[in-house]
């Protein structure tokens, strides 16, 4: 008997330590490096542009020191990083590259970011003088850290590194998750709480959520546009029903017209997202008639 009370106490032992070791080996893996811009100034109101009928990319205009051309990073609030593609900018006299790293500053508006770190990937193509929209890189989640920001995608605008808190969103700000660099909203849907993710690189849908929570959300005699999109190595295709349900952000009601779901996904980003416990992550689509102030320096978020 005291055999057995010994084998089953070494499996149960060998469990635990397994769970225990895949719980830090993703955290650790999903982890971001140490935040490797400095920010400086307010940037004042910067108007950003979009790509596609249906809004499909937001992009937000920069400029460096030297040079004279606008060019545009892409707005992604489900990056960690702020990056380059090394293709747009193997040319560009205005940043040093060195063994994957790339030094510069570069002003959006009134705010100045300079890095020797930056990181560069592998990707993009090179610009020409005569493409009237150059995209150079991906402006990432580092952006708002320990930071606060508007999104009014409402009236069109963008405020990095924002002073103070605006006004009228005095009394109306939730608490929200800023672990890993992801920005992790709880709120209502369909009664139940959720956890949501803000990822503004996905601009076009409204909610991309899993095949199992699609099937429950979208409307039962709905037409299903099925497209095929680009993400970085991968190719997607998605699934777009009708819907017709809402999400409650505490006081703040928003219309689910729309839900996703993707095939093509990595198993990392599958694995990020059952990790992390997220029902599914939302896009700009879904706030194109809200603002958002986003304080990460004290984890409040507002949705006017």
């Amino acid at each position: 008997m005291k055999i057995f009370k010994k084998i089953a106490a070494t499996i149960l032992f060998i469990i635990v330590l397994s769970l225990l070791g895949g719980y830090f080996y993703f955290d650790q893996k999903f982890t971001p490096d140490k935040n490797y811009l400095t920010v400086e100034k307010e940037s004042e109101k910067i108007e950003p542009t979009w790509l596609g009928i249906d809004k499909n990319v937001l992009l937000v205009p920069i400029k460096f020191p030297e040079d004279t051309a606008k060019y545009y990073l892409q707005f992604d609030t489900g990056s960690e990083y702020t990056e380059f593609y090394y293709r747009s900018i193997k040319h560009l006299k205005e940043i040093k590259i060195n063994n994957k790293i790339a030094e510069t500053s570069f002003y959006i508006g009134n705010t100045k970011i300079t890095s020797d770190k930056f990181k560069i990937a592998d990707t993009g193509k090179e610009t020409d003088k005569n493409d009237s929209i150059k995209i150079i890189g991906t402006l990432g989640a580092d952006i708002l850290e320990n930071r606060k920001t508007i999104i009014n995608l409402r009236e069109n605008y963008l405020v990095f590194n924002l002073l103070n808190q605006p006004i009228e969103f005095q009394n109306k700000l939730i608490d929200f998750k800023f672990k890993r660099r992801k920005i992790i909203i709880q709120a209502l849907l369909k009664g139940k709480s959720e956890k949501f993710l803000y990822d503004s690189g996905t601009s076009a849908f409204e909610l991309l959520t899993s095949k199992e929570i699609w099937k429950d959300l979208k409307l039962p005699n709905s037409k299903i546009i099925i497209e095929k999109a680009q993400s970085k190595h991968n190719i997607l295709t998605t699934f777009t029903a009708k819907s017709n349900n809402t999400i409650l952000f505490k006081n703040k009601v928003i219309p689910l017209n729309e839900v996703t779901y993707v095939e093509g996904f990595s198993q990392t980003q599958y694995m990020l997202m059952k990790f992390s416990g997220m029902t599914g992550m939302l896009g700009n689509k879904i706030f194109l008639k809200n603002c958002i102030y986003i304080d990460c320096s004290e984890n409040k978020v507002g949705i006017d």
